[in-house]
């Protein structure tokens, strides 16, 4: 820390860039606003995002940190050359730490550090989650390699999981002295983490099935929905899956005539506030995520297993992308093939075994106790990483 010239202690200052964040909901923008929740305890921080809806200003976070909006909402690549103005518009000399927390900003910072020499380089960490890894060698982002150095600022890279850094290191050539650390998500370890409510319920005949995510063919809410409908009708008949995830109309539409057919029984419920969630992993027996593998897309950490094993909630997971590190095999949960028998069966031990599920739940509390913001923080912003 440095003082002025009264002796006062001045906090370091932080800059982070991120395209996603409130109100937009998703993972990316969970990540930053944990991430900054956690840092002003300790640093300024100046947060640089799309303006959306312009909501942000009246979030309690928004009283704690400055922020620099880029007008607009979610990344579409035609605001490329917008982030790249953005870029230019900062004076980068006061900050001690720069974060970039996803793809476009880092384009964007490359594309300045190359194209506009005279300006001093930006040095800056990079936090990786996943996809746009492959999007960067595979994708539509794939131009952006071969017209500029991904890598000339970065001074650390940080990744949600093993996974994501070994497909970093597969997909990309990254300087040796570039050091790659993985940084866990985290859950809020403010609240109440306990199982207590889970131990009373565990044993209710109606059996509630949770699923969490973006309503998305490519997190398999069709194949749970097939896996319940294999079960012998005396199950079938209690068990009670919901869905809390938004997406198109269509998509859920199509997933309600996939349970009518079979006769399952299927809630599907949109736009719920985190009280509204909390709600619904406070009523549940088992977390469900059939995951499908993805050439465009992986899973890169798996934060909703973690939020629903901070209520004591064991979970179901197929063995994709870095989900593994999460939910741990025979312990938290069942870690499966991606097959519909599988997952049956799966479903079928939990319903017969309340027992295991008492243990299962036991050790969710105890290795969701692991995953800390905090933690997380505490790696991302350390002397020696950042601009400076």
């Amino acid at each position: 820390m440095k003082e002025d010239q009264t002796g006062e202690t001045l906090l370091e200052k932080v800059i982070i860039f991120t395209n996603e964040f409130y109100p937009f909901k998703g993972g990316i923008g969970r990540y930053c606003e944990e991430l900054i929740i956690e840092t002003i305890k300790n640093y300024q921080v100046t947060l640089v995002a799309p303006k959306y809806d312009g909501s942000l200003l009246n979030n309690d976070l928004s009283e704690h940190i400055s922020i620099s909006f880029v007008e607009g909402g979610q990344f579409k690549y035609w605001h490329l050359p917008k982030l790249i103005k953005k870029v230019l518009s900062i004076d980068f000399t006061p900050y001690e730490h720069v974060l970039i927390a996803d793809w476009p900003f880092w384009v964007a910072v490359e594309f300045v550090n190359k194209y506009f020499p005279w300006k001093a380089k930006i040095k800056y960490s990079l936090m990786l989650h996943g996809s746009e890894i492959l999007n960067l060698k595979n994708g539509r982002a794939s131009i952006f390699p071969k017209i500029i150095d991904l890598f000339s600022g970065t001074t650390n890279i940080y990744t949600n999981s093993n996974y994501t850094k070994n497909i970093l290191r597969e997909n990309h050539n990254v300087p040796a002295a570039i050091p790659v650390e993985v940084t866990y998500l985290g859950v809020s370890q403010t609240e109440n983490i306990s199982n207590e409510n889970y131990i009373t319920n565990v044993r209710n005949e109606k059996f509630q099935l949770l699923s969490v995510g973006r309503l998305d063919d490519r997190k398999g809410f069709d194949n749970v929905i097939r896996a319940i409908s294999l079960l012998d009708e005396a199950v079938k008949s209690k068990i009670f899956f919901t869905i809390v995830g938004n997406g198109s109309n269509e998509y859920k539409e199509t997933l309600n005539n996939l349970a009518k057919e079979n006769k399952v029984n299927l809630n599907i419920l949109s736009g719920l506030n985190d009280n509204e969630l909390n709600d619904c992993y406070n009523k549940t027996n088992l977390f469900i995520l059939a995951a499908r593998n993805n050439n465009k897309k992986i899973e890169g950490f798996g934060l909703v297993f973690l939020e629903a094993a901070k209520f004591g909630v064991p979970s179901i997971a197929t063995d994709v992308g870095a989900i593994k590190e999460v939910v741990k095999n025979n312990e938290t949960g069942f870690v499966v093939k991606e097959d519909v028998q599988e997952l049956k069966k799966a479903i079928y031990n939990c319903y017969m075994d309340r027992d295991i599920l008492i243990e299962f739940s036991k050790n969710c509390i105890s290795n969701v106790k692991g995953f800390k913001w905090s933690t997380l923080a505490n790696k991302t912003f350390t002397k020696n990483n950042g601009s400076k």
